[in-house]
């Protein structure tokens, strides 16, 4: 994937954050959660990202987490003095990820010794395509190695044709979409695959003509639009809930189904989460459709309707 920034002067995204020393699984899934997002470390226990729409809202996410684990965490844009030293960096990322293919494609290569004759393998294959997958999506510079990986994974998901299944979610009390056909939405500014899709979900399935205006957080929400629905901000009933994205927890919770859906939820769950849930080979092709579209319109309210018209075709044509 190929970065451009809006902001020259501030080409790269820091992290700063202290947490408790207890409990540890706490540190723990938040360096996790760094490592999905292929966050590298700086100088001083700082993390660092390419500026884009998209590592901010992943950043911001995690700050917020990090804040409900009781840290502290603080979000910096910024550019070093020296050009080489952004260079520097651009080059410790690539070589993160060529380390990352060279692994993928060494275990790609010990699979496919087993894959034609033990139906077991078929898993390996895979946990293997996912990884692709996730590493395609924090392959910011175009490290070296990731075609032949790509190539040596593709070459074992022909040998086994496995598919991937959507996982089961909790069952919680359903909402009816009755009660909510005259309320106003709000969400975030500066929209991105989470949000076009579940403002696509709300025009089709709950109210065709639905309002939806933004705030920056849910206090401000609150303020600006008091009887308003907040959706996908932290800390609100239809945002994020455990492993789900807000689209994912809009289906749970209005008991939304319809042929497709669930292929949909899978894509955005990855474009979003950048986890290894699902295997999505289009990802990292739908990344760089919403990044552009963030770069193409400044306006938000734009924005939100050329999302929603984006992920209306795709769903169309799946």
């Amino acid at each position: 994937m190929t970065i451009v920034t809006h902001d020259k002067r501030a080409a790269w995204l820091l992290l700063t954050f202290a947490l408790p020393a207890r409990p540890t699984a706490g540190r723990m899934r938040v360096w996790r959660q760094l490592q999905r997002l292929g966050a590298i470390p700086v100088k001083g226990g700082a993390y660092v990202l390419p500026h884009t729409d998209q590592t901010r809202e992943d950043f911001e996410w995690l700050r917020g987490e990090i804040v409900s684990l009781e840290g502290d965490a603080s979000l910096f844009a910024a550019a070093p003095l020296a050009p080489a030293a952004s260079d520097a960096l651009v080059e410790e990322f690539r070589e993160a990820r060529a380390a990352d293919f060279a692994a993928l494609v060494r275990d790609a290569d010990g699979a496919s010794r087993s894959v034609a004759s033990d139906p077991a393998a078929r898993r390996t294959v895979r946990q293997l395509a996912e990884r692709l997958a996730h590493l395609q999506s924090i392959d910011f510079f175009g490290a070296e190695g990731g075609g032949a990986a790509a190539d040596a994974v593709a070459q074992l998901s022909r040998r086994s044709g496995d598919a991937m299944v959507i996982a089961a979610t909790p069952r919680v009390p359903a909402l009816k979409p009755a009660t909510f056909r005259t309320r106003t939405w709000v969400t975030r500014p500066r929209p991105g695959i989470d949000r076009f899709a579940t403002a696509w979900l709300i025009r089709r399935f709950i109210n065709r003509r639905a309002r939806i205006v933004f705030a920056a957080d849910a206090d401000a929400a609150r303020k600006q639009y008091p009887r308003a629905v907040p959706f996908d901000m932290f800390g609100v009933e239809l945002g994020h809930q455990g492993s789900d994205c807000t689209f994912e927890t809009m289906m749970r919770r209005f008991r939304l189904r319809a042929p497709g859906l669930d292929a949909l939820a899978r894509l955005v769950h990855a474009v979003d989460l950048k986890d290894d849930r699902f295997v999505v080979p289009e990802a990292a092709t739908v990344t760089r459709l919403v990044e552009g579209l963030r770069r193409l319109h400044e306006d938000d309210d734009v924005l939100l309707e050329r999302g929603i018209e984006t992920i209306d075709a795709l769903y169309r044509g799946r």
